[in-house]
């Protein structure tokens, strides 16, 4: 896994009455911008860990107080609609196995959870045409044929397609290789063009497997589960 390191730190503030975050603006080698950043000495990852320590040495200047805040009545709580608890279910099974840095795992967690949500678009279309009378095909049996019909069928548009398509060929390497690495197959194109399409404005292209699947494939899944989570709720209505 790449190393993250810290290139500069501005305004450290003090998060919250006990002293123990510190609000910031980071620069990383991983990040094309300069990003707020919360730090905490319990912080999992040790640059987090690193920056609050620093600015606690008063290496970034002095740490501004905490910001008062006015007063507020608290939010009435509203219930999240069905589809944002399974959302809420499947991050939280996403995220053990990122802690365990299972990330051969990671991608095939992300893959099947994507899988599953083209396998239930294309089953409530096909519901809908067999009500009308319709002919339904038979449905289709791999994820490649899911993507292409849920193509045909207009509920994902190209762009979508082609990164489901790229995600299915890292899902398959990690799935099918057990000599898992950037020279397996179509893994290294398939991240770049992730990449390219969803993170090349903030992100940094580093050529490392771990750091890409976590920091790229992961993030690409997600963005993708969230859309396809909620234009699920919305044909099923």
């Amino acid at each position: 896994m790449i190393k993250i390191e810290i290139l500069s730190v501005r305004n450290p503030q003090w998060a919250n009455e006990g002293r123990t975050t510190i609000n910031c603006l980071v620069r990383t080698n991983i990040l094309h911008l300069e990003v707020p950043f919360t730090a905490t000495p319990y912080d999992s990852e040790a640059h987090g860990r690193e920056i609050f320590v620093r600015c606690l040495s008063g290496e970034f200047g002095e740490i501004a107080p905490m910001e008062s805040k006015p007063a507020t009545q608290p939010l009435p709580q509203s219930e999240l609609p069905a589809n944002y608890h399974r959302l809420e279910r499947f991050l939280l099974g996403a995220n053990r196995e990122n802690r365990r840095q299972s990330f051969r795992s990671v991608v095939i967690v992300w893959g099947s959870m994507l899988d599953n949500l083209l396998d239930e678009m294309l089953e409530v279309k096909a519901s809908r045409a067999s009500s009308a009378g319709e002919a339904v095909g038979k449905p289709p049996k791999t994820l490649s044929a899911r993507i292409n019909k849920a193509l045909n069928a207009r509920l994902i548009d190209q762009e979508e397609a082609s990164r489901c398509h790229h995600i299915r060929r890292i899902r398959n390497a990690a799935a099918h290789e057990w000599e898992l690495s950037l020279v397996t197959g179509d893994v290294l194109p398939s991240l770049r063009a992730l990449h390219e399409a969803d993170h090349s404005k903030v992100l940094v292209f580093h050529e490392d497997l771990e750091f890409l699947l976590q920091q790229v494939y992961s993030s690409s899944c997600a963005m993708l589960v969230m859309k396809f989570i909620e234009r699920l709720a919305a044909i099923g209505r």
